[in-house]
Formats: structure tokens, C-alpha cells, sequence
């Protein structure tokens, strides 16, 4: 190799360490594909801390009812997605012994929010009324779920046009098979029971979940 030819390769070579070095995110992004193309890192998930972990105690099966006793009226289900990715909730309301599905959905971490998103359907004849909103941890370890319920066109009644009313659930652990629930609508003045006794509810773990 010539004199020459070695001082061009050298000055090729410096130059473009300089042009790295000045744009060093650059480089990195030629060398190594982002995160969300190549997938999620298994050794930086596991050392993450588990953002549905204060969530898992409502993971199960449970029976609701009046928590002064009495019949109970449904059946509230929280399932772990695949690795824990998500949960799955339903609720199916109790006509004797017989299940009558009520509502079902996902509830999803949201890494900018910090809370679950929800996203569930109340019709599971039609598809049209759904719930959505966030579930959250109060300071207490209370859980909320603050709930949006959007009704299509007529299902309020003939003519009636879509609408929008806010509810308002709370779920507090009280011991490995017990939650103190209830459930809420707000008037626009204050809080209410969405029906009567729904203030004052609770969950009892079912045998094997």
C-alpha cells in the first residue's frame, strides 16, 4: 500500500469516528434496533418492579354481596393475562344458581398515566354500552375504579339519544379472602348508591381460587 493510500484510509477513518462522535445517539440507533422493534428485554422485565403487584390481591373468584349478609347477587372474576401481562375482569350477575354475564374486559398497565387503562363491555348481546376508564391505588392500598358507562343511541330508551353517566368503584382488602366493595354513581352533587345496597358490598373469596 502507498504513502498516499494509507493516509486516505487513516483520514476516512477519522472522520467518520468524528461524525459518531458528534452524533452518538446515531451510532447507537445504526447499531442496535430500539427496544420496541427488537422486543422487550427479559432480564431488564424481571428486574423491573411488578407494576400490577398491587393489584393481585383481586386476582380470583368472588361471590358479592350485601356485607350485612344475604343473598348474593354475582359473581366478579379477576384473571392473570399470559405472564401476567394484563388482567382479565368479568362480573356475571346471579339469577339463583344460574351465572347471567353482565360485563367483561381487560384491564392494561399505562407506563405514562401509571394506573390500569380499563376498557370492558356491558352488552354481550350487541356490543353496545361499554365501560372505560382507569383503576388506580389510593395511599390506604384502596383500589378505584373510576368508570365512564356510554350508552349507544335507544338503549336508555325509544329515541333517546347515546349517553354518558361517571360511576365510581372501591375495592379494600380486609383480609386473604375478603374485599369491602361497592358501587357508585355520581349525580353531578355528590355520590350515590347506583342501586340500593351497592354502597355497602362485599367480595368473599370462592373456595379454591
Amino acid at each position: 500500500m502507498t504513502r498516499y493510500a494509507t493516509l486516505a484510509l487513516l483520514a476516512a477513518a477519522l472522520t467518520a469516528g468524528a461524525a459518531v462522535a458528534q452524533h452518538p445517539g446515531q451510532g447507537a440507533a445504526q447499531a442496535q434496533p430500539q427496544g420496541h422493534l427488537r422486543g422487550a428485554n427479559p432480564a431488564l422485565a424481571s428486574a423491573a418492579k411488578n407494576p400490577y403487584g398491587p393489584y393481585g390481591f383481586l386476582v380470583g373468584d368472588w361471590t358479592v354481596g350485601p356485607e350485612s349478609g344475604g343473598e348474593p347477587m354475582g359473581v366478579m372474576r379477576f384473571k392473570w393475562g399470559p405472564n401476567r401481562s394484563y388482567i382479565w375482569i368479568t362480573m356475571n350477575l346471579l339469577q339463583g344458581d344460574k351465572e347471567e354475564p353482565h360485563f367483561e374486559g381487560l384491564l392494561v398497565w399505562n407506563g405514562v398515566k401509571k394506573k390500569l387503562d380499563m376498557l370492558l363491555t356491558m352488552d354481550l348481546q350487541n356490543g353496545l354500552v361499554q365501560e372505560q376508564g382507569t383503576l388506580f391505588v389510593e395511599k390506604d392500598g384502596t383500589v378505584v375504579r373510576e368508570i365512564t358507562a356510554i350508552a349507544s343511541d335507544g338503549i336508555q330508551g325509544p329515541g333517546k339519544p347515546a349517553s354518558s353517566t361517571h360511576f365510581r368503584q372501591t375495592f379494600k382488602e380486609v383480609g386473604p379472602d375478603r374485599v369491602l366493595t361497592n358501587a357508585m354513581r355520581d349525580t353531578g352533587k355528590g355520590w350515590v348508591a347506583s342501586f340500593p345496597g351497592s354502597d355497602k358490598l362485599v367480595m368473599t373469596r370462592r373456595s379454591g381460587t
